[in-house]
């Protein structure tokens, strides 16, 4: 009987503790969901094209061409003011990207988060400065990572 107490309890105190956690991501991301807690927290933030932290963004780029491992996340704001997620990930040999918008309100019912596997960080120069966009992705979801930085 003492084991099943042991064994209720520790169950228990699981249970609790994992869902302490989640509310401490779930807090974590809202905190992030607005733009100037997502600077605070090192977030490079896209408001409708004026861009915050963007030597966040130049580092990544500059650690990735030398092959060190760095990451950065940028949260883009719709107009309706939703967050969405773009996180880059460089391991020293390719680069994990996900995509997360699971918060914005207008995303429709395939909205959340996906992750692909890509192989290159490329630019491109276009009238309103230069884009960045990956290549080489393990799926589409690579395509929906684009960054554009004004001139």
């Amino acid at each position: 009987m003492k084991k099943f107490g042991l064994i209720l309890y520790l169950s228990l105190l699981s249970i609790f503790l994992l869902g302490c956690q989640q509310e401490s991501e779930i807090n974590n991301l809202k905190k992030s969901s607005h733009p100037e807690e997502a600077m605070k927290n090192g977030d490079v933030v896209n408001v409708h094209g004026k861009i915050s932290n963007l030597d966040k963004f130049e580092n990544f780029i500059k650690n990735a061409k030398k092959g060190v491992k760095d990451d950065v996340r940028i949260t883009m704001y719709t107009i309706e003011g939703d967050p969405i997620f773009l996180k880059l990930n460089y391991d020293g040999n390719e680069i994990q990207y996900t995509y997360d918008d699971s918060q914005d309100g207008y995303a429709g019912s395939g909205k959340g988060i996906k992750s692909t596997s890509c192989s290159n960080l490329e630019s491109r120069n276009n009238d309103e400065g230069v884009e960045y966009y990956l290549s080489g992705c393990s799926s589409d979801v690579g395509d929906t990572f684009s960054f554009q930085i004004s001139q």
